[in-house]
C-alpha cells in the first residue's frame, strides 16, 4: 500500500504551514508549494526530522501560467494523492479602478484559475483514494469587500465551487471542504504592512484565531461531513447574520464603513 500523500499550496506560512504540520503528524508524506523557497525548505526540513516523513518542495507563483502548469503536471503524474489543500491566496487593497489590471489578473488566477485547475488535476487521484479536497475561502466570501474589490468575490467563488464539487462527488467518497476563516494570526496581514500587535484582537466580535485552531476545526468539520468550516463563535455568528438578515441591512452598514479594507487603513 502506497504511503498517503498531501499536496498543499501556499504552504510557506500561516494556514498552509499549519496544514503541513497537521498532515505530517498524521503520517502523510507532503508536496509543499509556495513562492518563498527559503522558508518552504526550512519547513520541509523540520517536518522531515520531526515526523519521519518525505517532503518534496516545488516553488512557484501560481499567478504565472508556466508555474501553475508545472504544478498541474506534477499532480497529474503523481502515483497517488490522498489530500489536496488549495491555500494559496492574498488580497489587493483598493477599489476596482485604483488597481492596475495586471494585479487584478494575478489575483483572479491564484484564487479562481489555480484552485479550479489544481482541483481538476487532483480529482482522479482523490476519487481513487476517497481523499480530501480543502479549498481555502474566507468569511469575506459572504461580504461585498468594497475596498479590496476582488477578495470577497473570488473567495465566494472558491466557497461555491467547493460546495458544488463536494456535493457532486460525495457519493464517490470525496471529502470536500471550503475553509472560511475570519481574522487569523498569520503573516497574511503583516506582509501587507499591518502591525499584527495592534491589528489582531484577542477577544470580542473581531477576535482573531490561530492558524492551528482554524485547521483543527476544519478536520472536525470534515469528520462531520460538513462542506463549509468556520472557526470561532464570533465568525459563526457573523456568517449566520449575513445569511439570515435582510441584504439591504448589510449593504447599509457597509456603505458607512471601511471595515472591508485589508491594509493598514483598516480600523
Amino acid at each position: 500500500m502506497s504511503p498517503r500523500l498531501a499536496v498543499i499550496t501556499g504552504a510557506t506560512s500561516g494556514i498552509g504551514a499549519a496544514y503541513a504540520d497537521a498532515f505530517a503528524r498524521q503520517g502523510y508524506h507532503l508536496l509543499l508549494t509556495g513562492r518563498r523557497e527559503q522558508e518552504l525548505t526550512r519547513l520541509a526540513e523540520r517536518l522531515k526530522k520531526e515526523c519521519d516523513i518525505e517532503v518534496t518542495v516545488q516553488t512557484g507563483d501560481l499567478s504565472y501560467r508556466n508555474d501553475l502548469q508545472a504544478l498541474v503536471d506534477t499532480i497529474s503524474q503523481l502515483p497517488n494523492l490522498d489530500a489536496l489543500v488549495n491555500n494559496a491566496g492574498y488580497a489587493e487593497d483598493g477599489r476596482l479602478g485604483e488597481i492596475e489590471w495586471e494585479k487584478h489578473r494575478a489575483l483572479l488566477d491564484v484564487h479562481v484559475t489555480a484552485t479550479t485547475q489544481l482541483s481538476h488535476a487532483g480529482i482522479p487521484h482523490l476519487l481513487q483514494s476517497k481523499g480530501i479536497l480543502i479549498n481555502v475561502a474566507s468569511v469575506a466570501s459572504w461580504l461585498p469587500t468594497t475596498q479590496s474589490v476582488l477578495y470577497g468575490p473570488t473567495k465566494a467563488y472558491v466557497r461555491s465551487f467547493t460546495e458544488s464539487v463536494g456535493l457532486a462527488y460525495r457519493q464517490d467518497g470525496l471529502k470536500a471542504l471550503a475553509l472560511c476563516p475570519g481574522f487569523t494570526i498569520t503573516d497574511f496581514h503583516s506582509r501587507m504592512g499591518i502591525d499584527p500587535d495592534t491589528f489582531y484582537k484577542d477577544k470580542g466580535f473581531t477576535r482573531a484565531w490561530t492558524a492551528e485552531q482554524v485547521v483543527s476545526q476544519s478536520f472536525k468539520d470534515l469528520e462531520k461531513g460538513r462542506l463549509v468550516s468556520v472557526q470561532g463563535w464570533n465568525y459563526k455568528l457573523l456568517v449566520f447574520l449575513m445569511r439570515h438578515l435582510p441584504t439591504s441591512w448589510m449593504h447599509a452598514a457597509l456603505a458607512r464603513s471601511s471595515s472591508t479594507r485589508f491594509t493598514e487603513n483598516n480600523p
